[in-house]
């Protein structure tokens, strides 16, 4: 057999050219990936997905409790659960989307690593993924069923005002985020009865902003009329889901035992103590903020786990806590991939 006229050296020299070029290829598009997720937030979208799970699997299981719209309850559970999934993916990435256009001139002082400020997403990039995903969260809400596209209507709406308005002014921006959240909640069963989950998301909800917008020091500061009206407003939002509550025949439902609260208390007595952890430990306020943040929006989905299981509701709780365990898989994935975008050029691919 004849000898090769390639050296080892060139061939050597070939194979590492031929992954330079590739290289180049691959982290263009990783880093698009990652830049979409982070201007949809995606890992709050975790949030929105699980609690509508939730009201699928409790309003599917209970059988006291106010039926959803047919196309839902008869559909198999996971048709269900996957229309629910682009529902809420839908309305957490319009109203990130959102969030980050209108406050593309503040990030560049603040935030010059998201996305538009950094240049990796332009604002008419952004505009347009935040009117799709909306688009496709009323698209699933149309097929399903009237009413659900109605409270749907309502929901995206308080995200605009939200975005747009009252995240300007501390008391208001807090108000109308719990009421994105309850609207949220009820979009699949207007007439739940149980409403206490929603009350304790709602709540966790508020806390967590209002604790993280004191950490970034965001002006105008937090006062104690702010604090006074975010309560008020938390009572408004509870007086009003009670009320129609009563007016469908309780306030407690019989199938959720009053020894089931030990779940949800104790999830909401560990989220204080792990969120003081991280923040004493954190880097700078900032950091912390965002922490808390994240992990707030994780930590919905655990309560809707401890009310199935208060509940006896074990394997509906399993499936719930499937959900939470990816999405802890994907926050641990797009913090890898974020500190990989940030390293120095030497390192990069």
């Amino acid at each position: 057999m004849g000898a090769s006229n390639d050296s080892p050296g060139i061939v050597m020299g070939s194979r590492v050219a031929g992954k330079l070029r590739s290289r180049p290829m691959i982290r263009p598009l990783i880093v698009n990936l990652l830049s979409t997720v982070q201007l949809s937030r995606l890992t709050h979208a975790f949030a929105a997905v699980a609690n509508l799970w939730f009201i699928i699997l409790w309003s599917r299981e209970v059988g006291l409790e106010h039926p959803m719209a047919a196309s839902i309850a008869e559909s198999p559970l996971w048709i269900a659960l996957t229309l629910a999934s682009i529902l809420g993916v839908g309305l957490s990435t319009y109203g990130g989307a959102l969030n980050d256009v209108f406050d593309a001139n503040r990030d560049t002082t603040f935030a010059p690593n998201r996305p538009i400020p950094s240049g990796r997403i332009s604002a008419q990039t952004a505009a347009t993924i935040g009117f799709a995903s909306l688009l496709s969260a009323l698209l699933v809400a149309a097929v399903l069923d009237p009413t659900v596209l109605l409270v749907t209507l309502f929901c995206a709406a308080a995200i605009l005002f939200y975005n747009a308005v009252a995240k300007y002014v501390p008391g208001i921006g807090l108000f109308t985020l719990g009421v994105v959240y309850a609207s949220e909640m009820l979009i699949l069963n207007l007439g739940l009865r149980f409403v206490w989950p929603i009350m304790l998301v709602v709540a966790h909800a508020m806390i967590v902003q209002a604790a993280a917008y004191r950490l970034e020091q965001k002006r105008p500061r937090l006062k104690v009329l702010t604090i006074v009206g975010m309560i008020v407003g938390f009572a408004a939002i509870c007086v009003f889901l009670l009320w129609q509550t009563h007016e469908k025949g309780w306030l407690w439902d019989p199938a959720f035992a009053w020894y089931g609260l030990i779940w949800p208390l104790a999830a909401a007595v560990l989220f204080l103590i792990s969120s003081v952890h991280k923040v004493r430990f954190a880097s700078s306020p900032a950091f912390a903020a965002e922490k808390l943040q994240r992990y707030g929006s994780l930590w919905i989905g655990v309560y809707g786990i401890c009310w199935l299981l208060g509940t006896g509701l074990y394997a509906d709780a399993a499936i719930l806590a499937a959900l939470v365990g990816v999405a802890i898989l994907w926050m641990m994935i797009v913090r890898d991939l974020g500190a990989w975008i940030e390293q120095p050029i030497g390192y990069r691919w």
